[in-house]
């Protein structure tokens, strides 16, 4: 539709043809209401008008006056009945109109069969016909003219000329009103279409925005913890951070991975590099780690981030095992030989978020740092466990000989490589 659509000047009504019965489809529920109050309306004040007149004049008015108020009344009644069949309701307009020309033609005899006649109540109906009948305009005119035709005709001159000669003001201004009210409703329909498509518009644009936020917020949440995201989203220049007493951090690293790089594509690379971390990924989601980064061909993951945790060091011991399992079985299928170094290291940490754009979180502290050295220190396709786990796990865990490690810039750190899983530790990871 047209923004500005152009409406006739004299009929009021849309020039273009395919817009006017759009505006006539719209509104066609609401005129067959209206012509069904009109002709109610009007049938229901003419009944009551014969007893009135009757009381005037003290006497009935006899068969020669009283059949054209019948002839009225059963038009009307005719009509209205048409109205309410939805067979022909598609032709209303016409059956309104021939019901006014016929009721018209019917008053015109009335007129000569009284002595005192007037054509007031004609131009009642006339002006009624214009205002509040939903026909056409040019349908509205001709049934104004040719009625007023036929009740001047049928009257036989019972009625002074001077008073008839009303009848073409009136037939003139009831069209000119007509028109302006035409007008008015066509202009308040195309507002009310302006404004639907501007709530339209303005639901998709929400809907739109809404699916952006759940976007962002599902973007958010799977690069932070969820309980960092929500503090973020709450009070976005704040940058949360704490000191957690007790985390067990999961360090692990490929192996030969130089010797990979020379090898292989940068599309293999990148696809190897894909798989292989989003196992890990998996595996952190299983076991309830956090993972905190990848850095190169190296991934680090916390357990007991979480406040309230419990069991974390032996859920983070099940991820490792995990994350050997998950490098030879990506390994075989691709027919690569992929060995993993890992470590773990349970003590404090600082935990937070940096940056204004793409947030970090990160965990920092010396049991980060040891954890990294024990990675370097870990033997090929082999877990190191520090003492510090193997005393967070309660001793359940299956090590082999502790040894003394000197770590640069951490000092003499005590681990043991992880042996096969016993069938008390598969109870423990279970139930963990």
């Amino acid at each position: 539709m047209d923004d500005k659509p152009k409406i006739a000047a004299l009929s009021g009504e849309f020039c273009s043809a395919r817009l006017e019965r759009r505006y006539r489809r719209a509104q066609a529920s609401a005129e067959l209401r209206q012509l069904r109050l009109l002709w109610c309306t009007a049938l229901v004040c003419f009944a009551l008008y014969l007893p009135i007149e009757a009381q005037v004049h003290g006497a009935w008015p006899g068969w020669h006056q009283l059949w054209p108020r019948l002839g009225i009344i059963s038009v009307g009644a005719l009509v209205l009945l048409s109205l309410r069949c939805p067979a022909v309701v598609a032709a209303r307009d016409w059956i309104s109109s021939a019901g006014l020309v016929t009721a018209m033609a019917c008053y015109g005899c009335l007129l000569a069969a009284r002595a005192d006649g007037s054509p007031g109540a004609l131009l009642l109906l006339l002006l009624g016909s214009y205002l509040f009948s939903p026909c056409s305009f040019r349908l509205h005119c001709a049934t104004g003219v040719v009625g007023s035709l036929l009740a001047a005709g049928l009257a036989r001159g019972s009625v002074p000329a001077l008073e008839l000669s009303y009848l073409l003001p009136a037939n003139i201004l009831s069209a000119l009103a007509l028109s302006g009210l035409n007008r008015n409703r066509r202009r308040l329909y195309l507002q009310s279409r302006r404004l639907a498509r501007e709530v339209s518009r303005r639901r998709d644009a929400q809907r739109r925005l809404g699916q952006v936020h759940r976007r962002n917020l599902a973007l958010l949440y799977n690069a932070l913890p969820q309980a960092v995201a929500k503090q973020l989203r709450d009070k976005p220049h704040a940058r949360p951070v704490r000191l957690v007493p007790s985390v067990t951090v999961v360090f692990a690293d490929i192996v030969g991975f130089s010797e990979l790089v020379r090898n292989l594509t940068p599309g293999q690379l990148l696809a190897l590099l894909d798989a292989l971390f989003s196992a890990f990924d998996a595996a952190a989601e299983r076991h309830g780690l956090e993972k905190i980064k990848t850095i190169g061909d190296a991934y680090l993951a916390a357990a007991g981030l979480t406040p309230g945790e419990s069991g974390s060091s032996v859920r983070a011991v099940a991820m490792a095992r995990d994350l050997r399992r998950a490098a030879a079985d990506i390994g075989q299928r691709r027919q690569l030989d992929l060995k993993l170094r890992i470590a773990l290291h349970t003590g404090p940490v600082v935990a937070g978020v940096l940056g204004s754009k793409r947030y970090a979180f990160d965990i920092w502290g010396e049991t980060v740092n040891i954890a990294s050295r024990l990675q370097a220190a870990a033997p090929v396709d082999g877990i190191l466990v520090s003492d510090a786990t193997r005393l967070a796990c309660a001793g359940r865990l299956p090590l082999g000989k502790g040894q003394r490690l000197e770590l640069r810039g951490c000092g003499v750190v005590i681990a043991a490589e992880l042996g096969n899983v016993s069938p008390r530790c598969a109870a423990v990871q279970q139930s963990g």
